[in-house]
């Protein structure tokens, strides 16, 4: 199988593993307001206890806790992104959809599938080091599983930051992607190349090191 297989559009999510989220969510949720990062990092902790031989990369399982439990909370107060049911590149959650309580539960929640790690790239003329590429899967319209797709660095303090996202818009598998240093969005394809639209060019992304929804029921 390719590195990039996530990326493909299937019938059904390419998720295998769910986390039992009551464990952290529900059964500490006492206020009427949610407080994502509280959340984020009960689950932080629980994947470094259960890391203890230290099998994957710590910034690795520390992104994927964040990231999957977010993606848990956005699902249950409909702050989930569903780039496939806006026809556009605007993020606004789905509760502000006309239709939102007619979607379905896979049109309405992020499957977390891998996360990427890559040391170094060069676009265009700006060098870019420790990205993360988280890539998701969720329904569209037609009940057809496409990707989703989050770019992250770290800042001075080792915080995560996002610094792109991007979704198929072509409906072809290759993500249009959309990066904050970019003025135009380019293309993540199949293959695992960046394509960028006007100068034709494509820089092969090197995956240094990665975690999947798989790897995460191992430590288990």
């Amino acid at each position: 199988m390719g590195k990039f297989d996530s990326l493909s559009k299937t019938n059904q999510s390419k998720r295998k593993y769910q986390c039992n989220y009551n464990n952290f969510y529900k059964k500490n949720r006492h206020e009427t307001s949610v407080d994502y990062d509280y959340f984020e990092s009960l689950y932080v902790q629980e994947l470094w206890n259960a890391n203890q031989k230290k099998k994957y990369n710590k910034d690795l399982i520390t992104l994927w806790a964040k990231l999957d439990m977010k993606s848990y909370i956005d699902y249950e107060l409909g702050n989930t992104v569903n780039l496939y049911l806006t026809n556009s590149n605007q993020r606004i959650s789905v509760n502000q959809l006309e239709d939102y309580n007619y979607l379905s539960e896979d049109e309405r929640r992020l499957n977390l599938l891998d996360i990427k790690y890559i040391k170094s790239i060069k676009l265009e003329n700006t060098i870019f080091k420790n990205l993360y590429l988280a890539i998701y899967d969720i329904s569209d319209a037609d009940k057809k599983f496409r990707p989703y797709v989050l770019l992250f660095t770290k800042n001075e303090r080792e915080q995560f930051i996002e610094i792109g996202y991007g979704y198929d818009s072509n409906n072809n598998g290759d993500v249009e992607l959309f990066i904050s240093s970019f003025n135009y969005p380019v293309f993540l394809t199949k293959k695992g190349y960046i394509f960028f639209p006007i100068t034709r060019k494509k820089v092969k992304l090197d995956i240094y090191d990665y975690i999947t929804d798989e790897d995460i029921i191992k430590l288990y």
